[in-house]
């Protein structure tokens, strides 16, 4: 069944007369005459009765003008939101990031991107590194914040910021006051760090005790506000990274090593570009204006 047709067919209805049908849709009249004597000849059935100039319409056609106008709203529904996602207006974003970008440098990137875009149904989830690569790889995910892939998965990674991990310090801890700290300081010391899977600890431990063996008590905890929380306890010392804004004023504080320089580089995951929508682009660019310069 033509659209076209059951447009004109509308028309026709609504109007009461062929020819202002015709001037409506910038149709010939004839035009219009073809067009519904191919929707006549495909129903099998007859739609108009003439009253001299006028038309009008039989019962089937009466049931016809209901269903088309419900099809015709739906059909332009449809090609409306269709134009929003291809602008980026509407559609859906399914993404992930690691902690503590998610929270820290985020939150606020989303609100702004969400406040200007209400249509767009955004998904965001909070993940490990290893976790949030496989979901994009499964196509559960857009794409994803995190540390590079590993090669096998064979995904794309965009660099947005270079992290580097540092001690957070209860302000009256003695190390508190130095500018930096050397790894040897924390011999002895119980230190806060995250669960095995979480790219800061592969990270930690790669860089200060490769050999498995560590000089200090290491207390594992899943979440980096609770890290934080038992910090500023005075409950031992963390490993995080540096984030002004993980620092309570008047509480915390987090040094750099002396002598140690364990970075991780953060970017964007996904597996080609030219799939994603108009909606996740223009997200990506926002989170990317955002961290320039971090």
């Amino acid at each position: 069944m033509d659209l076209r047709a059951l447009k004109t067919f509308e028309a026709c209805v609504r109007l009461g007369h062929f020819q202002k049908a015709a001037e409506e849709l910038q149709y010939a009249p004839s035009t219009v005459t073809l067009q519904i004597q191919r929707l006549e000849a495909d129903l099998g059935v007859s739609l108009f009765v003439r009253d001299g100039k006028r038309v009008m319409v039989t019962e089937a056609g009466r049931w016809l003008s209901h269903e088309a106008s419900t099809l015709l709203k739906s059909v332009g529904s449809i090609r409306q939101t269709v134009s929003d996602i291809a602008a980026g207006d509407d559609g859906s974003v399914r993404f992930a990031a690691i902690e503590p970008i998610a929270s820290q440098k985020l939150a606020t990137v989303i609100a702004d991107f969400y406040k200007t875009r209400p249509k767009v149904e955004l998904t965001m989830e909070v993940g490990g590194s290893k976790t949030i690569a496989g979901r994009v790889r499964s196509g559960e995910l857009d794409f994803g914040i995190c540390s590079a892939p590993p090669p096998n998965l064979m995904l794309a990674f965009e660099p947005l910021i270079e992290e580097r991990l540092g001690v957070m310090l209860n302000v009256n801890h003695p190390l508190a006051n130095r500018d930096r700290i050397a790894a040897s300081d924390l011999a002895g010391l119980t230190v806060l760090v995250k669960e095995p899977t979480c790219i800061y600890r592969e990270l930690w431990e790669t860089t200060f005790c490769p050999t498995a063996q560590n000089p200090f008590t290491s207390v594992e905890v899943g979440s980096f506000f609770v890290i934080q929380q038992m910090v500023k306890a005075a409950f031992g010392i963390a490993i995080v990274p540096i984030y002004s804004s993980l620092e309570s004023e008047g509480s915390l504080v987090i040094k750099p090593f002396m002598d140690l320089n364990p970075t991780l580089g953060i970017g964007f995951v996904y597996k080609d570009k030219n799939v994603l929508g108009k909606a996740s682009l223009l997200l990506m660019d926002a989170i990317r204006d955002s961290t320039a310069g971090s």
